[in-house]
């Protein structure tokens, strides 16, 4: 895919019911079941641990998410992003980029 047809793509929010986020203060913290591989299953069974992640977002993170929301494009984010925060983001694009690839990976957005 060419990069002016990423730029294009509007960024949503997976629906799967499993998926939450809830505000705290001026974050946002998403909430998502961990999915275990075979050695990380095995280790869990005998072991214990969380089941879910909470991934806890910072302020910058935090405003790329509540864009994510179907309606506004990746330019629409970037340029939202560098508008609010400036010199503080730059280059923007590239950080932006960064976290949506890793939303994507987590399979916590979808791109329309």
């Amino acid at each position: 895919m060419k990069k002016s047809e990423i730029l294009l793509k509007k960024p949503t929010k997976n629906p799967d019911p499993k998926i939450s986020s809830n505000s705290d203060g001026d974050i946002v913290v998403i909430t998502y079941p961990k999915y275990f591989g075979s050695i990380e299953k095995w280790f869990h069974d005998r072991i214990g641990g969380p089941e879910i992640i909470k991934r806890p977002l910072d302020k910058y993170t935090t405003l790329i998410w509540e864009l994510c929301n179907g309606e506004n494009s990746v330019k629409d984010i970037v340029d939202a992003f560098d508008s609010r925060f400036g010199e503080e983001v730059a280059p923007a694009a590239s950080r932006v980029q960064i976290f949506l690839e890793k939303l994507l990976e987590l399979n916590l957005i979808i791109l329309k």
